[in-house]
């Protein structure tokens, strides 16, 4: 049975509930409303979190989360006997409900080896069979909406819940220290210049101009991002010298978000770091290449922004791909740093 925007009925406050989400960094930070959502409907429940080894961190960090289970996929949990041992492990907690947001194939197969007493999935998830209940999933709609479904209608702006990440004392102080260390100590512009995905990366060399700019204007420039991406990092500073800071790879989510509460605004493409902004609750300038914000994943407070170039061949994958089909990334190339920066005057006011 689908549930067009209809409440999955619990009949009492007791048991355990279990929420699967084991997509990338940005989706995991987009279920947090949801499961904030959950908690304060049934406050005495625990509410357990399966993610990603990655994004462990983003659901450690919820006050609304009791414990989360990394499901590593590519590690112990591989293949039919990690699974097993996986689910053996859930299956022992009890769990009464079971909130599916990830709709692989895997992910079902760990559905029904839980055993619990209720799952509920989207009416496009793989497998989808061996749900009980199935919420539509509508396209037209942002991601946070889609997984609000589970719970009932949000009409008007009500879906727009922010997400909470809440930083450790420790994970505060090596912010501070790291401030204090590179003297970082007036206003600041952060630069995400990395995304799995090569055609939503905005150009390394615009960046660098963005950066240069933003210098000019008695801005420092911090670079974020993975252990992965310290290499786009490392080529912005090349560009533009050493008055720009790198610190990918330094720092966890949860405490690159803390590093974002501190900042003037976030420049990032179509990728996790829009959604790590509205945590902070900063300002933060999404560049969208071969994606458009019409796919559902874009930031959604007042302090959101974007910028886009219509081009005939975009969007070309709700993903992306890793090189541009037609060779010639005119959707990223067409986004000129002058317009980035006009952009950037307009939301910081500076000229």
């Amino acid at each position: 049975m689908v549930l067009d925007a209809q409440p999955v009925e619990i009949l009492n406050n007791e048991g355990k509930i279990l929420v699967i989400q084991t997509a990338f960094p940005g989706d995991s930070v987009l279920s947090l409303p949801f499961i904030q959502e959950l908690k304060k409907r049934y406050a005495s429940r625990e509410i357990d979190v399966v993610s990603t080894p990655v994004s462990a961190s983003v659901f450690n960090s919820s006050p609304s989360v009791s414990k989360v289970f990394p499901f590593q996929k590519r590690g112990e949990h591989r293949g039919i006997r990690g699974m097993l041992k996986f689910a053996t492990l859930l299956r022992a907690k009890n769990y009464s409900y079971i909130y599916s947001l990830h709709r692989s194939a895997r992910t079902a197969l760990l559905v029904n080896l839980i055993y619990s007493e209720y799952s509920i999935g989207f009416s496009n998830s793989s497998l989808k069979f061996i749900y009980d209940k199935l919420v539509d999933y509508k396209y037209d709609e942002h991601e946070v909406k889609r997984s609000l479904r589970f719970l009932g209608e949000y009409p008007g702006e009500e879906w727009k819940i922010f997400p909470e990440i809440k930083a450790t004392q420790e994970e505060k102080n090596r912010v501070s220290r790291f401030k204090e260390e590179t003297g970082l100590d007036g206003d600041y512009v952060i630069l995400a210049p990395g995304s799995v995905w090569g055609t939503k990366r905005y150009p390394i060399k615009y960046f660098a101009e963005v950066a240069a700019s933003l210098i000019s204007k008695r801005l420092k420039v911090v670079v974020t991002g993975s252990e992965n991406e310290r290499g786009l990092g490392e080529e912005i500073v090349g560009i533009e010298g050493k008055e720009v800071i790198n610190s990918c790879g330094q720092f966890s989510i949860v405490e690159t978000v803390e590093l974002m509460r501190g900042a003037k605004l976030v420049i990032t493409n179509d990728s996790a770091p829009t959604h790590f902004a509205m945590a902070a609750d900063v300002s933060v300038l999404t560049i969208y290449c071969s994606t458009v914000p019409e796919f559902g994943f874009y930031g959604y407070s007042p302090k959101s922004y974007y910028i886009s170039k219509a081009v005939s061949c975009k969007p070309c994958g709700i993903h992306g791909h890793k090189k541009c089909p037609n060779g010639s990334f005119e959707c990223g190339t067409s986004i000129y740093p002058f317009e980035v920066l006009k952009k950037v005057e307009e939301i910081l006011h500076v000229g």
